[in-house]
């Protein structure tokens, strides 16, 4: 469904509310009121055939539930769990509302573990070292169940759309080159080409902590709650092991080296040309450089154990399971990390450099931002094509080009994709509608033309022919380069040549939308009793003036004939009651 967004500026209109209230679920599926799992009621025709057959299976059996009896309710529990590991999370809900049992083991199901780290990986504050030591299984938080994070990240996932408040973090005197945020410990982390890394806190925008100068232009950061990774012009990887202690986990500063050496710096070596992009996973971490490979480091023991070889610079990796993506040149790569073989390869997806990627945890879709101002969309379960009338690779199942300058960097967190820009601008994408009508089957969103920049004049473009729809785009107050950006659930935060950190503050956004939707209400409300006709008696007061009440003595002089009907009625009754009297 397309929104048109009429303000900009973190000001937000009716789209907020087509886009989050006209859903209205029927009495049979009423467990879409319990939880909204995103699914349009406006969905498009072209849905997936296949998954339109799950769901009506799923709809009749629950349908006949209501009516018969099943013979699937007399099945052991453990053997129905096995049977909903098949479904995905539409269909689990629709089940969920045929019996009580149902409900508990839709409820229960470890499908919403997978649904959610498919999507978002671990929740904040969970490792695969929280895993149960009797079952192996990783559980969710304690008083959580799987469903109930997913119900509420995939609410979490709306706040995008509505209003934000803006900070601005100063203290780098040259360009920022790239940002981090680290949800789980409340920070940000920043480096550019001052030479310095700056710990930021996240909700109060302080500083906590700043590195000596390294001596070197900082172009990358990886960090997770037990890393940090640090690189740039000088081909050296530093990093910090994490120390409990530390209010602000590592040691960047150098004042903890005498308390806890293990927790000090500590250089890696063996690139021969400047650091372009670090990646970190569980069990490795990953620098690439332009002397054209990309070094796989075993993270316990910083040991190098692969060197993955390119065609060109390697200018951006991104880690997703057991790939890693990579761009050299113009050319898109994925590695297989256990074995360091090279799994797939795009030829010329940009014209000019490839400078940024990005991609879905579950591996199946990469997206890409270039030199030519594009960004693309792949879908690895897809054949590659070419156009007949062109060198550049039409495998792209959607296309945007929403900037005037180059893409320099991507951020990607379910269902939202945003680019920085050259231009200056952050421009932002959902994607979900494309997911689902490219599910691996070769039908895509669209085949991809030749790109033409579009100039934006509103939050909302359409592209042209063969172009997808840019949402919104996110004002940053200077037309100087953008250099990165980095996405949470609720935050976005970003920097560039005018040396300063920018985050939009989303975390209020549903909060705010509600007591503006009760507002309107309320306005609405108001105007329908203004806009009501008027009784009789309401028109005469109002023409004859407050003095002419019934109960007053100011009318005594009129002549009932010169009264309306209800005042000569009502003096009629007072006389005959005096009378009486």
């Amino acid at each position: 469904m397309a929104l048109v967004w009429k303000g900009e500026y973190g000001v937000a209109d009716d789209a907020w509310h087509d886009a989050t209230s006209n859903y209205k679920p029927s009495s049979q599926t009423a467990v879409s009121s319990v939880i909204d799992i995103g699914v349009d009621c406006k969905e498009e025709e072209e849905e997936e055939e296949e998954e339109d057959g799950v769901s009506r299976v799923v709809e009749g059996f629950v349908e006949r539930h209501h009516t018969e009896r099943s013979p699937l309710v007399e099945l052991p529990p453990a053997l129905i769990l096995e049977v909903l590991k098949y479904l995905d999370a539409r269909a689990l809900c629709i089940i969920s509302c045929a019996c009580t049992l149902f409900r508990r083991l839709a409820s229960d199901s470890h499908g919403w573990k997978d649904f959610y780290c498919e999507r978002w990986g671990l929740p904040a504050g969970l490792s695969p070292a929280t895993a149960s030591s009797s079952t192996g299984m990783l559980s969710a938080p304690p008083g959580k169940s799987w469903r109930e994070l997913y119900v509420a990240r995939e609410e979490r996932c709306k706040v995008l759309m509505g209003r934000f408040r803006m900070d601005t973090l100063h203290g780098h005197t040259a360009a920022v080159r790239c940002v981090r945020l680290l949800p789980a410990a409340n920070m940000v982390f920043t480096a550019g080409y001052d030479q310095t890394v700056r710990l930021w806190n996240l909700e109060e925008g302080l500083p906590l902590a700043c590195s000596h100068p390294l001596g070197e232009t900082v172009r990358a950061i990886a960090v997770d709650i037990g890393l940090l990774a640090v690189a740039g012009t000088d081909a050296v990887v530093r990093v910090w092991r994490a120390i409990p202690e530390c209010a602000h986990l590592f040691d960047v500063a150098g004042t903890w080296s005498a308390v806890n050496e293990d927790g000090a710096e500590m250089p890696l070596y063996g690139h021969t040309g400047p650091v372009t992009c670090l990646g970190l996973d569980a069990t490795h971490m990953y620098s690439g450089s332009w002397d054209m490979s990309i070094r796989v480091w075993e993270r316990s023991s910083f040991e190098c154990v692969h060197k993955l070889m390119h065609m060109d610079w390697v200018w951006a990796l991104v880690p997703r399971g057991r790939r890693i993506l990579s761009t050299a040149g113009s050319d898109v790569y994925a590695w297989d990390v256990e074995t360091g073989q090279q799994v797939r390869l795009r030829t010329r997806v940009h014209t000019g450099q490839a400078y940024a990627v990005e991609g879905s945890r579950s591996g199946h879709f990469v997206f890409t931002g270039g030199e030519d101002g594009a960004v693309r969309m792949f879908d690895d379960r897809l054949a590659r094509r070419h156009h007949s009338n062109s060198k550049i690779a039409v495998e792209a199942i959607a296309a945007w080009v929403p900037h005037k300058g180059g893409v320099y960097s991507l951020a990607f967190e379910d269902p939202w994709l945003i680019s920085a820009s050259g231009d200056g601008t952050l421009a932002m994408m959902d994607v979900r509608q494309i997911m689902k009508r490219s599910n691996g089957n070769g039908k895509s969103a669209a085949n991809s033309v030749p790109l033409r920049w579009c100039h934006h004049t509103s939050a909302q473009v359409a592209g042209k022919e063969g172009e997808e729809i840019v949402q919104r785009f996110l004002p940053g107050g200077s037309h100087q380069s953008a250099y990165c950006v980095d996405l949470g659930a609720d935050r976005v935060v970003s920097g560039g040549e005018e040396r300063i950190v920018r985050i939009w503050d989303f975390s209020q956004a549903l909060e705010i939308e509600s007591r503006v939707q009760a507002s309107r209400s309320n306005r609405r409300h108001r105007r329908k009793q203004i806009a009501m006709p008027l009784t009789e008696q309401q028109k005469w007061e109002r023409k004859s003036g407050p003095r002419l009440g019934v109960s007053g003595t100011s009318s005594k002089g009129i002549d009932d004939k010169e009264l309306p009907d209800w005042v000569a009625r009502s003096r009629s009754r007072r006389g005959q009651g005096v009378g009486a009297s």
